[in-house]
């Protein structure tokens, strides 16, 4: 039984080395470690994925204020306090609404992603933990523009 102990013991610090199968499987579809909310806020992801060769950002306002162009394979990590927001995303012919509350402690992530006929309008659409992570791991962080009492992470 001591046998059979140790053994499970040594497999488990195997399998939690950053070397290990189990690990990279883990951290490769999102279920790794990854960054969680501010104390007493939320965290909200906003994730493009790749898109066409030299596609124009898209434009993400939140409450009426710019708060980032988003280019192809890019995200950005917003600090929210506990409330009611009004996203809006802007595509060439129409813009789009996702209103959405946060809660503490929360991590949420949404895709903008061009939408409709020719990919002319932009949209915002939520994705799952894992999907959103995989997206974020992908991708390169840009810094949301500053403004009122927000705080960017």
């Amino acid at each position: 039984m001591k046998k059979l102990l140790i053994a499970f013991a040594l497999l488990s610090l195997a399998a939690c080395s950053e070397n290990s199968t189990w690990f990279r499987f883990n951290n490769a579809f999102g279920t790794g470690t990854f960054p969680v909310a501010s104390e007493g806020q939320a965290a909200v992801y906003l994730v493009r994925e790749v898109s066409y060769p030299d596609a124009p950002p898209i434009k993400v306002t939140m409450d009426g204020a710019p708060i980032v162009d988003l280019p192809p394979t890019s995200y950005a990590r917003l600090n929210l306090a506990p409330k009611l927001y009004d996203f809006r995303t802007y595509g060439l012919q129409r813009n789009r609404e996702l209103i959405i509350t946060v809660a503490p402690g929360q991590t949420r992530f949404f895709v903008v992603q061009p939408s409709g006929e020719n990919q002319q309008n932009a949209e915002m659409l939520e994705l799952s933990q894992e999907e959103g992570r995989k997206l974020v791991r992908k991708a390169q962080q840009v810094t949301p523009f500053a403004f009122g009492t927000y705080a960017p992470n």
